[in-house]
C-alpha cells in the first residue's frame, strides 16, 4: 500500500522553478519532466525504504534523465517530502529544511 505524501511549504517553489525553466526551452521537454517528477513520487510512495540514503533518515531519488533530485524522509504515517533540487546543490540547503 502506498504512503501518502506531505509536501514542505517550499516545495511548490522548488517544483515551479524547475517545470518553468525546462518549458522555456520547450514545452516538449517541461512535459517529460514534470512526467518523470510524477513518476518519481508512484516509486517513492510505493518503496520510500528502496531509495538510498543520503544522511540520516533523509533519503533521495533522482529523476530519470534530468539533473534533479527529490529529498524525503519517511514518518509514522506518511512521507514528508521536502524538495526537489538540482544535483549540484549545496547539501546544507536541502538538509535546513529536515529541521523544519
Amino acid at each position: 500500500m502506498a504512503d501518502p505524501l506531505r509536501f514542505h511549504r517550499q516545495f511548490v517553489s522548488d517544483l515551479r522553478y524547475a517545470t518553468e525553466w525546462y518549458d522555456s526551452v520547450s514545452a516538449e521537454l517541461g512535459n517529460r519532466f514534470r512526467l518523470q517528477v510524477d513518476a518519481r513520487f508512484d516509486n517513492i510512495a510505493t518503496s520510500p525504504d528502496s531509495f538510498a540514503i543520503a544522511f540520516d533518515d533523509i533519503r533521495f531519488a533522482r529523476i530519470h534523465r534530468f539533473p534533479y533530485i527529490i529529498i524525503f524522509k519517511r514518518l509514522n504515517n506518511y512521507i514528508h517530502v521536502l524538495g526537489l533540487f538540482h544535483g549540484t546543490s549545496d547539501p546544507a540547503k536541502w538538509q535546513r529544511r529536515s529541521n523544519e
